[in-house]
């Protein structure tokens, strides 16, 4: 989680020590709810100890610092220390910093902490049985699994937290801000506007094709980093650190049997974006050619995203962090740097050999869509208007198109 830790922290904490909370004087309860916001994100610390230690930042779940026991550790010596401490405060100290705040602070500290984890532990993986065991455990991380082209923005886990700090801003304005007519009006639209998102978002989720999580990586648990060149391998163009390039180095055979699988779940399709509709489908994680060819390549642990990037940026004359670039027009190009791709002669009724990425330009030199040859002449590629990822042959797509198709290029 990104933005809910501090929310569920306060949210956990009034809900446990609401009557001992309730006894204090009003800056009493203020400094409590501040404690345990801060404490809710507090344990991801860590990210500092990473990079101490040169570590990235996507493995501090696999630190030692990102578990319950540690926690639960550091509260006791707390415990002690200002048991030990308090004797030696002065009379004006202690008149705020009575016995009862110090030790609901302590039980902030503790219920914030353990919350996080639990957060953590909802839609991420965490050790939460270390040191007996550090097997990592998760709830719901594998049943919502996000998009490998939408992130964390467009998953059901963002729209989880969406609720959490809808339900935390009722709960918190009703405590400490001045009443108002709209209050409630505009709270329960809120918690309920949320609520509704989190609906779409889990149905939307199920009726796209979600596979971003590399079930046979090395550390299933984590960003995965293959070769622990301290690159995700979502970002990194040589994934197998041998020098030579994804798209190139790639196992064609895997890659067939990943297209063959994907267009198997029959998942939801945009062909052709001319809606608003579409607009939606596509940002929710919806296939299209491009992204059935590039989701192949990626459960192959073979990424092309980032072999794109890489081409393009050093093809910039003002080189930057972010760009923005059309995927399947740099994939054209790349192929065409490396001169892989021939025209192909339609009318010599020749077989395709498998795995390879062809495209389908119109006469004035433009891309009319994209897809892989697989098993027995049959192709993989999303025609317009279809809503549902399907089986194609080569003459399927040649009747379908007709004469719009110029050139048929297709990779050597």
């Amino acid at each position: 989680m990104f933005l809910a830790h501090a929310p569920i922290s306060y949210l956990a904490n009034e809900s446990i020590q609401r009557k001992k909370i309730a006894t204090l004087k009003n800056s009493q309860q203020i400094f409590i709810a501040i404690l345990s916001l801060i404490c809710g994100i507090l344990p991801d610390f860590d990210f500092l100890i990473l990079m101490i230690f040169d570590r990235p930042s996507y493995t501090h779940h696999d630190c030692f610092t990102h578990t319950p026991i540690y926690w639960i550790a550091i509260w006791l010596i707390l415990t002690v220390f200002l048991k030990i401490i308090y004797p030696r405060l002065n009379r004006k100290t202690q008149q705020y910093f009575s016995k009862d705040l110090v030790k609901i602070s302590l039980n902030t500290f503790l219920i914030a902490g353990l919350s996080h984890f639990a957060a953590d532990l909802l839609v991420g993986n965490i050790m939460i049985f270390y040191p007996i065991t550090d097997t990592p455990f998760t709830i719901f991380r594998y049943i919502f699994e996000p998009s490998y082209f939408t992130g964390y923005f467009a998953s059901v886990y963002f729209a989880i937290e969406i609720v959490v700090i809808a339900v935390f801003f009722l709960i918190f304005s009703r405590k400490f801000l001045k009443k108002h007519t709209w209050d409630n009006i505009v709270s329960y639209t809120l918690t309920a506007l949320s609520t509704l998102y989190l609906g779409f978002s889990i149905f939307i989720n199920f009726q796209t094709y979600n596979n971003s999580f590399l079930s046979d990586s090395n550390k299933p648990y984590i960003d995965y980093d293959t070769d622990y060149d301290t690159l995700r391998d979502t970002e990194d163009w040589d994934i197998d650190n041998n020098g030579i390039d994804n798209i190139l180095d790639a196992d064609h055979t895997q890659v067939v049997n990943n297209a063959e699988g994907i267009i198997g779940s029959h998942k939801i399709t945009v062909g052709d974006i001319e809606s608003f509709k579409d607009k939606i489908l596509l940002k929710y994680g919806a296939l299209n050619s491009y992204r059935l060819v590039s989701q192949a390549f990626y459960e192959s642990f073979s990424p092309i995203e980032p072999v794109l990037k890489n081409f393009y940026m050093n093809n910039l004359e003002e080189r930057k962090y972010s760009v923005n670039f059309n995927h399947q027009e740099v994939l054209k190009d790349y192929l065409s740097s490396k001169d892989l791709l021939i025209d192909f002669n339609l009318e010599s009724n020749s077989t395709f050999a498998e795995g390879k990425i062809f495209f389908l330009i119109d006469k004035d030199n433009e891309i009319i869509n994209m897809g892989i040859t697989l098993e027995s002449n049959n192709v993989g590629i999303v025609l317009p208007e279809e809503e549902n990822i399907q089986n194609h042959t080569l003459d399927e797509i040649l009747r379908f198109y007709k004469d719009t198709i110029s050139t048929f290029q297709i990779l050597r």
